[in-house]
């Protein structure tokens, strides 16, 4: 490694650990595709980590049981080997996955370039989360030495747990790189996925830790299509993995290529006899008693599957009015990408069926309605879920200037299954990552990127932020939904005074 590469990833190191960048500008030699003050803000969007003592917490513990039972294994060596903090972590899970030699400058110069920007993007996306919680770490929590051989007590004790940094570069490559060769995608997703889990193995993360770094990765990815030098790196990393293998690159990329199987990416659903059913059943619970709050009112209403719930959703969120008659482009968008979430998620249901909680605890659900048509359907995945996790990321790159209320619409979507008694929490957190892999599969997509061409231009056309690129208008953020300091959602405004969240700031309200 020369000196000038060297220099260069301390430099960046450092910038990315202390979250000090506020440049906004791109350009051809950034070394990132989105700056901070650009990125998505995982501090807002999600709900921060569960506190000792929650149901919540329950299975970050009972996964750092599950995490120690593996580290004798061949699970547990591949998750130490993988714990260096370094670009040549990823370059040797991609190149297994890519079955090539190695990825490195000299011989793979464009896959080396992806790879590396898209390392550094998806470490910055937990900058923010990680220094407005400073969550502590579970083997200093729990009194244990450092396991994995690469890492460092000091640096991981100082470096707040919550989001996992790990987890949000390996996950963000392996987006990139499935988006860049699909015929691949399955492989490729999977080892990324192993890659987070890998942190609540060695225990370094909680598994809230790793599922929120997935997050972020996919978030930030999704901001990163607003920047066109991924498209042109992932252009020139396919062109040249195809000339490595002799291929076509026309013919080999997209082209005919599946959905992503989720039963190749994913962990198995949760069962009775799993270690995490105690979880789901705790959970399942906490979520039942919000049925008769305005958050539960929110969840029964929302419990519509189609494009106009999503036109409603994420009409709030960009302060906006969606539909069909007043914007067909992104209507028809959202459309295509229904389409592909049902077909997804149905075929992973027929796989691996699960009961849903209504019909396991043979309670009624909060929303009667359904009950006959959905009692037969499995709860893993979450269909709802996927769909508005997906929708989500579509729609930050439609209007990126809107992205952190429309990742956090876009969570509550899924969250509202839990809240209604159709899904599982393990159901709807893992389902998460199978819309971020769906959302890679759809970025290389012909049809999809024609309609998000069309979509943008219609956004463009009809909002009073879109040019200005501003984060929201004042108008904007009076029809924001209000949410309390710690999260929860209001309906209409705050019956007492305080403070509170609105779109993406504090406001006081007396």
């Amino acid at each position: 490694m020369n000196m000038m590469r060297l220099t260069k990833r301390w430099m960046l190191a450092a910038l990315l650990v202390i979250g000090g960048a506020t440049v906004s500008a791109q350009t051809a030699e950034d070394p990132v595709y989105v700056w901070i003050d650009d990125m998505p803000d995982g501090g807002y969007f999600l709900p921060g980590p569960p506190s000792i003592g929650s149901v919540e917490f329950m299975d970050d513990l009972v996964q750092f049981q599950w995490g120690k039972t593996q580290r004798n294994t061949p699970r547990g060596q591949q998750a130490s080997r993988e714990s260096q903090w370094d670009a040549d972590a990823m370059r040797a899970v991609m190149a297994e996955a890519l079955s090539l030699d190695g990825i490195n400058e000299e011989k793979t110069p464009a896959l080396a370039h992806l790879l590396e920007k898209c390392y550094y993007t998806g470490n910055l996306s937990t900058v923010s989360p990680k220094d407005k919680y400073m969550r502590v770490r579970p083997f200093v929590q729990m009194n244990d030495p450092v396991w994995a051989q690469y890492d460092v007590d000091e640096l991981l004790r100082n470096n707040g747990s919550y989001p996992s940094g790990h987890t949000s570069f390996g996950w963000f490559t392996a987006l990139a790189f499935a988006e860049m060769w699909p015929a691949l995608q399955d492989t490729i997703l999977r080892r990324g996925f192993q890659f987070g889990e890998n942190r609540v193995i060695v225990g370094a993360h909680y598994q809230s830790d790793v599922t929120a770094g997935y997050l972020c990765a996919a978030a930030a990815f999704a901001r990163a299509h607003t920047n066109p030098e991924l498209l042109k790196d992932i252009k020139a990393a396919r062109a040249e993995y195809a000339q490595l293998k002799g291929l076509d690159v026309d013919k080999n990329t997209g082209d005919g290529v599946d959905v992503p199987h989720g039963e190749n990416i994913l962990s198995a659903a949760v069962d009775t006899a799993s270690y995490r059913y105690a979880s789901d059943l705790s959970l399942y619970w906490a979520g039942k008693a919000l049925r008769d709050t305005d958050r539960g009112s929110q969840a029964a209403h929302e419990a519509d599957y189609s494009v106009e719930m999503m036109c409603e959703v994420f009409g709030e969120a960009t302060g906006i009015s969606l539909s069909k008659e007043k914007t067909p482009d992104i209507y028809a968008l959202m459309s295509y990408v229904l389409e592909k979430c049902s077909f997804t998620a149905d075929r992973l249901k027929e796989i691996r069926f699960r009961k849903r909680p209504f019909v396991q605890l043979n309670e009624p659900s909060f929303v009667a309605g359904d009950e006959e048509k959905e009692r037969g359907k499995s709860s893993f995945p979450s269909g709802h879920t996927n769909l508005g996790w997906t929708e989500a990321l579509t729609m930050v790159q439609v209007a990126p200037e809107h992205q952190d209320e429309i990742l956090r619409r876009g969570y509550e979507y899924g969250y509202n299954r839990q809240i209604v008694g159709y899904h599982w929490f393990t159901d709807i957190v893992t389902t998460r990552q199978l819309s971020s892999a769906l959302f890679a599969r759809l970025n290389a997509d012909a049809k999809f990127q024609e309609l998000m061409e069309k979509a943008q231009k219609e956004y463009q056309s009809i909002s009073p932020t879109a040019v200005r690129g501003i984060t929201r208008t004042d108008a904007d953020s009076q029809r924001a939904a209000i949410y309390t300091i710690d999260g929860r959602r209001i309906d209409g405004q705050p019956s007492r005074s305080g403070v509170y969240i609105q779109g993406n700031r504090k406001v006081v309200i007396r």
